[in-house]
Parts: structure tokens; C-alpha cells; sequence
């Protein structure tokens, strides 16, 4: 597996692009400023491996006495880290997943024991599920089982497990109907599938089952391309099985795959075999890739993150490429942008659905794309919750988020409905909060069958 170092935090230059200019945000209360002609957008910075004693992360329960939220639950012990409240950047870091290629994962020691003792813990929860799946998805799920273990990666055979307790096995199928997340797991362990010169077929499947039994630690890394992984994060929780078609693609020998909405996705040069990133497998095809396709006229060069960057309105092109749909945007400059912004993040979470939006970061005038989940109401205060592209999860004061808001990307149905929830629901109060509303659970992220009825026969309104 390519167990590589990140580089020390950092901001990449975003050349100027064609595209309306960023605008460096105000603080509320200030002028608005027009937009500059270039913009830094912000880098994750290496991870520091904290390690947790085996008896904290072992099965606490065993035999008759574990259930599957139980075996869920210990394992995110593993896969999800400990809570933590730590503040950073303004913000409360509450969870912050140790690295889906961690080497830890592979060698002896409490995280890649105590995972190996679970995986062992759930085989009579795991036996009962698998009865249920037809024989051949139980022969590819044992398949794909197979090859995390003789990665001697109990880890990823564990965040398999979990996949499989939470009901993510096999699986809807993907956006073009090629098969399900199952399949396309089966299908990158075989042997038999050709894969690009470079890419690591242990490293693949066991970084992409990690990915999408924990959407929240793929990690963009030591590059610029917080936007595009954002949308990745997104698919990742909405859609797994298409998240693993793009990925199966691009590991292919071609490169190439077409896109829910109908365009070739291209692998990006330098990009199959190790660029010395720190990435996951997965995230070095598919970050640079999704990169050049999100950022307008922009050439971007994985080599030295040059054309890194995104604002909504280029992103919103691989927005709809990948969900294979219509989705809006805004830029918000001033005060009263940003309040607007605020009650289109509060309606598509009413829908249901997650919000891309980006942010002011840092002191140095640099932006980040995060994803908002929900909002919650901690001591009388409402903060909202995000996943940062930097592989974790966090939370902000609503209200010094909203003052950092530079721009959301959108589904304009989603928003419609969720507009139109509010108001039946009261959910609004005078200040234009979420009112505290649930943080949505990323396990349970579809649309439902009322949403769905509806969309087949509707059209966007520009």
C-alpha cells in the first residue's frame, strides 16, 4: 500500500480564470469589496496519528450480547477516532479520522489489533446478514473480505462490515445502472480486472471501502482541490455505488469514464502511480480529475497543483456531471448575499440534502470549500455542523459562519422544497436560524419517494 507524508499546511495560488473573479469576503458589518483576480484556497495538513489503547478500541461486547448498532459503534471507535472539541480556525474540530492509508493499518499494534478482534467479534452478525444476499453477492462480498485481509488490513475488512451492518450492501446501483457498490467492490479485488500501470489493487479497494464506510475522512491532502473533493465527499455519502464506478474508471487502464451527466471523465497524467501526495489511492485519481473539470478554462497540473480552485459557478459544472442533474449557484459578496446564502444552506438542509459552500479561512485571505450537514443548538447557541474536505468534521457559530460565506452551490429543486417545508413547518424564527434542527445522518442520505415522483416531471426554472 503507498503509505506516503503530506506536506507541512500551506495555501496554493489559484491562477486567474475567465470565470466572474472571487471576491475576498467581508466580515459583517463591513463594505463589500469587488471581486480580486486571484485567490489562495487552503490545503489539509499532515495528520498526526493519535493512538488509542487497545482496550478502549477492543469488542466490549461479544457472543449474545452484540447487536449490529453495537458492532457500528465500536467500529467507528476505529474508523471514526474519538469526539474531540478541539477549537481551530474559529471553528470545533470534533472528529478527525486517522488517514484511510495509514500504515498503522497494517502493522501490529493496538488500532490494527483491536480492528482484527471486532472484524472476529461480528462473524455471527456478519453470517446472518450475508444469509440474506443471494449466493453470488456472498461470494463477492467474501471476495472483497478476502482481499482487505490478505492486505493485512483489518481495518478496511472491518469498515466492509460496517457497510454491510448499515444496510449499504449490495446496494442501490450506480447512476448509469452498471451495477452496485458490491459489484464494483468484487470486480477491482479480482485479479482478472485490468488496472492502469502504477495503480495498487490492494491499496484501491481498501482506501475505497474506508472512503465510503466514512465519507468524512477523504482527505484532499497537500492540494488545492477542497472544492472538487467536497463533491466527492457528497457522492461518497449519496451514492456509493457511483462513487466506486468513477473510481473502478478511472484505475482502469483507459482512465476514462462517462459521468452521470453524460461527459467523459479523464484521468489526469501522473496520477495512477505514487505523485508522492499522501493521498489515498482513490483520491489521487479522482481529486485531480474532478480538479479539471471544475475549474473553467483553467489546465490543472496535478505535478504542482497549478489551476487549483474552484467558485461555484465553474464548480457547478462537475456538480451536474456527477449528480446528473440541474443544480444553481451564488456568489455572495456582501451582507445581505451572505444572509441569503444562509436561508438557501437552511431550506436544502430542510429538503434533506447537503450543501456545498465556501468559506473564508485562515488570515492570510485564503477560502476553503466545506460541506454543511446540519445544524444543532449547543448551550442556547446554534452552530452548524460541516464536513472539511481535510478528512473531518467540525462545527462553527452560525454566525461567524455566515459572515465567512462566499459562495453555495445548490440544488434548486431541493431548495424549493425545502422553502416550501419551512413555512408549513414554522421552522424559521426571526433571526433566520435553522432553529436547531437535526444533523443529518450521513448513513441515511436519499432523497424520498415524494421527492422523487415529483422531480421525474419537473423543470428547473432559471
Amino acid at each position: 500500500m503507498d503509505i506516503r507524508s503530506k506536506r507541512p499546511p500551506e495555501l496554493t495560488r489559484r491562477k486567474t480564470v475567465a470565470a466572474a473573479a472571487a471576491p475576498p469576503p467581508p466580515t459583517v458589518g463591513t463594505q463589500p469589496r469587488r471581486p480580486a483576480e486571484s485567490s489562495f484556497w487552503a490545503v489539509a495538513p499532515k495528520k498526526t496519528f493519535v493512538p488509542i489503547p487497545f482496550d478502549q478500541l477492543k469488542p466490549q461486547k461479544e457472543g449474545g450480547d452484540r447487536d449490529e448498532q453495537t458492532a457500528v459503534e465500536e467500529a467507528d471507535q476505529i474508523l471514526m477516532g474519538p469526539a474531540q472539541q478541539r477549537d481551530e480556525n474559529g471553528a470545533v474540530v470534533t472528529s478527525d479520522p486517522t488517514d484511510v492509508n495509514a500504515m498503522q493499518d497494517h502493522l501490529p499494534g493496538d488500532r490494527h489489533d483491536a480492528a482484527a478482534a471486532q472484524v472476529e467479534a461480528n462473524q455471527a452478525l456478519e453470517e446472518t446478514r450475508l444469509a440474506q444476499l443471494s449466493p453470488a453477492d456472498r461470494a463477492r462480498y467474501e471476495a472483497v473480505k478476502q482481499r482487505c485481509l490478505d492486505a493485512n488490513d483489518p481495518v478496511a475488512a472491518l469498515a466492509l462490515q460496517k457497510l454491510l451492518f448499515e444496510g449499504k450492501l449490495p446496494g442501490p446501483p450506480d447512476s448509469k445502472g452498471e451495477g452496485t457498490l458490491l459489484d464494483h467492490l468484487a470486480q477491482l479485488s479480482d485479479e482478472s480486472t485490468p488496472l492502469a500501470n502504477g495503480v495498487n489493487r490492494d491499496a484501491l479497494v481498501t482506501d475505497l471501502v474506508q472512503e465510503l464506510a466514512t465519507p468524512s475522512s477523504i482527505d484532499q491532502g497537500p492540494r488545492g482541490t477542497c472544492a472538487p473533493t467536497t463533491i466527492a465527499v457528497q457522492l461518497a455519502m449519496e451514492n456509493p455505488a457511483e462513487y466506486a464506478r468513477i473510481a473502478a474508471g478511472l484505475a482502469s487502464p483507459e482512465g476514462k469514464v462517462v459521468l452521470a451527466g453524460g461527459e467523459v471523465l479523464r484521468r489526469e497524467d501522473g496520477t495512477a502511480g505514487d505523485d508522492r501526495s499522501g493521498r489515498s489511492q482513490v483520491q489521487r485519481l479522482m481529486a485531480p480529475s474532478f480538479m479539471e473539470m471544475a475549474n473553467g478554462d483553467e489546465n490543472y497540473d496535478n505535478s504542482n497543483d497549478d489551476g487549483a480552485g474552484a467558485w461555484s459557478d465553474t464548480l457547478d459544472h462537475l456538480y451536474e456531471q456527477v449528480m446528473g442533474k440541474p443544480m444553481g449557484d451564488r456568489r455572495l459578496y456582501t451582507d445581505a448575499d451572505r444572509a441569503e446564502g444562509m436561508q438557501i444552506v437552511d431550506a436544502e438542509l430542510r429538503a434533506g440534502n447537503t450543501v456545498p459552500v465556501a468559506m473564508r479561512w485562515g488570515d492570510g485571505g485564503g477560502y476553503h470549500k466545506v460541506l454543511v450537514t446540519g445544524t444543532e443548538t449547543i448551550d442556547g447557541e446554534e452552530y452548524v455542523d460541516y464536513i472539511n474536505p481535510w478528512g473531518r468534521q467540525e462545527r462553527m457559530l452560525r454566525t461567524d459562519f455566515e459572515g465567512r460565506l462566499a459562495d453555495v452551490s445548490y440544488d434548486p429543486w431541493g431548495r424549493r422544497m425545502g422553502e416550501i417545508l419551512i413555512a408549513l413547518d414554522g421552522a424559521t424564527n426571526s433571526g433566520g436560524g435553522g432553529g436547531g434542527r437535526e444533523q443529518i445522518d450521513p448513513s441515511r442520505l436519499r432523497r424520498d419517494d415524494l421527492r422523487d415522483s415529483v422531480r421525474r416531471g419537473r423543470t428547473i426554472a432559471a
